[in-house]
């Protein structure tokens, strides 16, 4: 989800279209050297689908944490972003067949090259 408050349309729709670019090449890459490429499309759709109702959710809360900094709407975001780390690392651990601790530490991988990765990109090409 796009959590930048920017004014800028064209500067929020690149740095979302980058974040899916990196989602698209995570999850070929995992897959690939998971040797579970034929699950692309499955579980492309299941990340996908998931981050962005998950993200429908995040919505009121960033609006309410930009209207009124309460400690509550602090938690509240903490929980859905715990939320849908949660949801990934099962999504990771059933398509991939790996255990727990495996699918949370890719969880954290996502996070990063995702999010992280876009930002940072983001910032390079003068986005930002």
């Amino acid at each position: 989800m796009q959590a930048n408050m920017t004014d800028d349309p064209l500067e929020s729709f690149a740095e979302v279209a980058i974040q899916i670019l990196l989602t698209l090449l995570f999850i070929g890459f995992i897959l690939r050297l998971n040797k579970t490429l034929y699950a692309y499309i499955q579980a492309t759709t299941a990340i996908l689908f998931c981050a962005n109702i998950i993200s429908l959710f995040v919505i009121p809360v960033l609006i309410w944490l930009t209207v009124n900094e309460d400690l509550l709407s602090y938690y509240s975001l903490g929980l859905l972003f715990i939320w849908e780390f949660s949801v990934l690392a099962y999504l990771f651990r059933k398509t991939l067949a790996i255990n727990l601790a495996a699918s949370l530490a890719l969880s954290v991988c996502y996070f990063t090259v995702t999010y992280l990765g876009a930002f940072a990109i983001g910032q390079v090409l003068g986005l930002g």
